[in-house]
């Protein structure tokens, strides 16, 4: 037992490393004139934070940053009076917040002298935290705790901590977050950047982390060209300039034409179209350097996909012999047979390499849903849509924009180099002349 009453009120100690936020010029112009610029003298209401737009709420924990109000502090058990009762007040806070989980279990990872623990103090008063591990030569952390006082979750504090933990991590040269979430977590995590799949490979985290039963495995990587402190003032700002953009050609907007039937008219006929920005665009791709067309490409990636090693589970559909429920699970089903069907379609039903790619995931995604996450399938649905993305991600793409008189160009073209065109049988061509012009 350890006798804390001669150290009186906890004070800021030096040793307590605290996070330095500066917000960048034009962060302030951002700031709605209903979020409260200050708080002296006691926290908001729940009720006032719960109307506050998650902008809202990161502007105004910017604002309470500057102020002092607000602080997030690194705290070790160093030995020092000032980091004990940091660090036994957040243990309170993990006690409470979850009540599930054994106190001495609590009690031994947050004074561990390996974990480090991230503090939100605010008013002077420690409201939640996080306690993780580092793995400094495997360049990633664990993360063991994390809970915030129910009097101030509300709050958004939640998100700020682990935003504030990504930046930390930062710093430190961290690519990768982990934790085991349980069912009620997975919600926050989820929001927070984390997912299920987890990219790191295997032996670099295996051993290093404890194995919990019930938990689900958790990653969210670490992109250093982000600053997320202030990534929804940033997107804001995007936004805002965006609209700006579209308001210095969209000078019709108001305007609203009457219904007509779309497949009377081809798109240059439409009324209206000519006197607004809209242009006719086409797709110049290349593949290893090597200029074709789009869809020779994505005939390439289907190829290259369908005789990968780990394809043989999404060759066909799935039979209802072998997985009865399958299709009341699976809402909407894909398999490389039917993609290749869409492929070879007359006009082909992929118009870019993003919606070829989009089904190659939903494909991927699908067998995770239905199979566990550590049967053979589900190991084959991870490495399947990784080689599919980096297939993709070798095809390079120009939208070009084109004028009418290129119009007749384009379509021969696309007719020259869509495989499935060739095999149009002349009985078909003659029937329908307006197949041979496509």
């Amino acid at each position: 037992n350890c006798d804390m009453s001669g150290l009186g009120k906890r004070a800021r100690e030096p040793d307590v490393t605290d996070f330095a936020v500066e917000s960048e010029p034009g962060i302030d112009a951002l700031v709605p004139a209903s979020a409260p610029a200050a708080v002296a003298d006691a926290p908001a209401a729940v009720g006032d934070s719960e109307v506050l737009t998650p902008l809202m709420r990161e502007l105004q924990h910017i604002q309470h940053e500057k102020e002092g109000l607000l602080r997030f502090s690194i705290v070790r058990n160093d030995g020092d009076a000032g980091s004990l009762i940091s660090l036994i007040d957040l243990k309170n806070v993990f006690a409470k917040q979850l009540p599930k989980m054994p106190k001495e279990y609590i009690v031994r990872l947050v004074l561990d002298r390996y974990h480090t623990s991230l503090a939100c103090i605010f008013q002077d008063q420690l409201v939640g935290g996080i306690t993780y591990r580092l793995h400094a030569t495997q360049a990633f952390a664990e993360i063991a705790f994390c809970a915030v006082n129910a009097t101030h979750q509300v709050r958004g504090y939640g998100t700020r901590l682990m935003n504030q933990l990504k930046e930390h991590a930062k710093l430190q040269g961290i690519a990768y977050l982990l934790t085991y979430a349980d069912n009620h977590a997975i919600g926050y995590f989820r929001k927070q950047g984390f997912v299920k799949q987890v990219t790191m490979k295997r032996n670099r985290w295996l051993g290093y982390i404890k194995d919990y039963d019930g938990g689900t495995l958790m990653e969210c990587r670490i992109d250093h060209s982000v600053d997320y402190l202030a990534i929804r003032a940033h997107a804001e700002k995007q936004r805002q300039a965006v609209l700006q953009k579209m308001s210095t050609f969209m000078t019709n907007s108001d305007v609203t034409h009457p219904g007509i039937d779309t497949r009377m008219l081809e798109g240059r006929e439409l009324p209206g179209l000519e006197r607004s920005a809209w242009q006719d665009t086409r797709i110049d791709c290349s593949l290893h350097g090597q200029s074709t067309s789009l869809q020779r490409c994505l005939a390439s990636v289907m190829k290259a996909v369908t005789n990968h090693a780990d394809a043989w589970p999404f060759r066909e559909p799935v039979k209802t012999s072998v997985a009865p429920d399958y299709y009341e699970v699976i809402k909407d089903p894909v398999d490389l047979s039917l993609m290749l069907s869409r492929l070879d379609s007359v006009p082909s039903y992929y118009m870019s390499v993003e919606m070829l790619l989009a089904d190659l995931c939903r494909m991927c995604e699908n067998c995770r849903l239905y199979n566990g996450e550590h049967s053979e399938y589900w190991d084959c649905a991870a490495r399947l849509e990784g080689f599919a993305r980096s297939k993709c991600a070798e095809i390079k793409f120009v939208r070009q924009p084109i004028g009418p008189t290129d119009t007749k160009a384009l379509v021969d073209t696309k007719a020259a180099s869509c495989p499935s065109s060739r095999r149009v049988s002349p009985d078909r061509t003659e029937l329908d002349p307006n197949i041979a012009e496509v």
